[in-house]
């Protein structure tokens, strides 16, 4: 299975606001980072639209409170999402092989 290349455009930048496209996701992504962004205390609003429901091409929107940047914001909440998903993946190994073994 081929997964299609996903590509970052900055729209905007600021001290507290940083706002991006991301082709290539949807709103399975883009729910689950702002849900991350949002268990951030610095993060004072995140949030996502799909401007056009045929093109896939969603903005992101992160403000900070100030104390940090929106950028580090966005990479410790991918950093979360992937420990996440290696947990799920590990999970899902052992639950796969017990089955087997069971059988």
């Amino acid at each position: 299975m081929e997964v299609p290349a996903v590509r970052l455009k900055i729209l905007e930048r600021g001290k507290n606001v940083l706002k991006l496209e991301v082709e290539g996701e949807g709103h399975t992504f883009c729910n689950l980072l702002q849900k991350a962004l949002l268990e951030d205390e610095g993060v004072e609003a995140a949030g996502y639209d799909i401007p056009h429901p045929l093109i896939s091409i969603p903005i992101i929107y992160v403000r900070t409170s100030g104390k940090r940047k929106p950028e580090d914001a966005l990479r410790d909440a991918v950093k979360r999402i992937s420990e996440l998903n290696d947990e799920f993946r590990e999970a899902l190994i052992r639950a796969l092989e017990g089955e087997h073994e069971e059988k």
